[in-house]
């Protein structure tokens, strides 16, 4: 397959179920606590279409001309960059090609994509988005031109208290199961009237 088979362009609630589909196939999986799991369709597709609705985020995809089918597909969204010395970015936040499609072009048509917008929208800098442990997309990124910009670790709020040594008061303990009961949960804001 040549690169000039894959045409990109803004997807559309038509393509959720190709999304999902892409998602499922790379793997991607939610943490819970420890434990990792395969993403549910159902909540995929309502991640999907809200992303597709959110007006500052753009979700590009690839398609294959000859077949009509969804590849790949690249999450953009604009961010400022430091505090102190604020810059404008493009940021990438996924970046997923089929695995049967990978080599063949579908990457490299959405970076492409992802300079274009950024051109067009005068931004001077892409970042992207890569698990640390995915060596063939950090040496595929790396030979783009892209460098190590920070890393970013994380930790669940259960698992620092306990690792700080932060106790739960008998006020915080009380003041928790009361929200619960009534239905509002800790940390949640809950819009009013509707």
């Amino acid at each position: 397959m040549s690169r000039g088979n894959l045409r990109i362009r803004p997807a559309v609630s038509s393509d959720i179920s190709e999304l999902i589909s892409l998602t499922v196939d790379n793997g991607v999986t939610e943490h819970i606590g420890r434990r990792a799991r395969k993403g549910d369709p159902d909540s995929l597709a309502d991640r999907y279409r809200a992303l597709l609705d959110d007006l500052d985020r753009l979700v590009l995809v690839a398609v294959d001309e000859a077949s009509q089918q969804l590849v790949g597909f690249a999450v953009l969204v604009e961010e400022h960059i430091g505090v102190l010395a604020p810059a404008v970015t493009l940021y990438i936040s996924h970046l997923l090609v089929a695995p049967s499609f990978r080599r063949r072009g579908a990457g490299r048509a959405l970076l492409t994509g992802a300079v274009r917008h950024a051109e067009d929208r005068e931004i001077g800098h892409v970042v992207v988005g890569v698990q640390a442990n995915a060596r063939d997309a950090n040496r595929y990124l790396a030979r783009l031109g892209f460098a190590p910009l920070v890393v970013r670790r994380i930790a669940s709020v259960p698992a620092l208290r306990r690792s700080l040594g932060i106790a739960d008061t008998m006020d915080r303990i009380a003041l928790r199961r009361r929200r619960t009961v009534r239905g509002v949960i800790p940390g949640r804001v809950v819009g009013r009237g509707a």
